[in-house]
């Protein structure tokens, strides 16, 4: 079984550069124009089933993907609240050069090296330490809604399939991170990139990461 994960197109959060988790905005002109671009890359691959997370954002992009797709059909998109991205609590919809150093502070470290220094889950319990009402997302929280997303789709594909999943940044820097440790999960994830995962024998392996 092969899985495309893809992120999906650039939204006005993002250009914005606000943190986005559970909530939402469309895609901008340029975000739309990715995403169609990824799904001709994808357009000969007949999926056997289409994922995304329920947020909007996701669905739209499929939909842009499917519509360059030769075989497969918007109308078989699967939302799944198990592939949203992290949910960041009382910091949603803030910039997040504001948010960051926070979280710099906290670990007594510059800015700059949040990303690297620290770890995914480090990052994800950190913001939720800060959130004064306690609403963000912890790292087994999240951890464990990808976990059952996963199981799910792998348990209800046939291993000769293709399926394709159309989720956020952090959600697949979560699993890759998880399936190939040694990969460098803190880099940018383009909007409508590529992240391709084989299922094997109740294994998981990372073919290609942010392409």
């Amino acid at each position: 079984m092969k899985l495309y994960f893809v992120r999906h197109g650039e939204t006005y959060l993002n250009k914005y550069k606000k943190m986005q988790g559970w909530s939402d905005s469309p895609l901008t002109v340029a975000g739309e124009a990715i995403a169609r671009e990824t799904g001709e890359r994808l357009k000969h691959i007949p999926f056997a089933a289409i994922y995304t997370s329920d947020l909007g954002r996701t669905i739209q992009t499929a939909q842009l993907i499917l519509s360059e797709n030769l075989y497969a059909d918007a109308n078989e998109i699967q939302p799944m609240k198990e592939f949203r991205e992290t949910f960041f609590g009382s910091f949603e919809a803030e910039q997040g050069n504001a948010v960051y150093p926070k979280v710099a502070e906290k670990h007594g470290i510059d800015v700059k090296d949040v990303f690297g220094a620290l770890s995914l889950e480090s990052i994800s319990d950190t913001l939720k330490e800060l959130d004064p009402f306690d609403d963000a997302e912890s790292a087994t929280e999240f951890q464990a809604r990808l976990d059952k997303g996963m199981k799910r789709i792998t348990q209800d594909t046939k291993e000769d399939e293709e399926i394709l999943v159309v989720t956020h940044g952090n959600t697949i820097r979560h699993i890759v991170n998880k399936i190939s440790p040694e990969t460098n999960v803190f880099q940018e994830i383009g909007n409508s990139s590529v992240t391709t995962i084989e299922y094997l024998e109740g294994q998981l392996k990372l073919l290609e990461f942010n392409r």
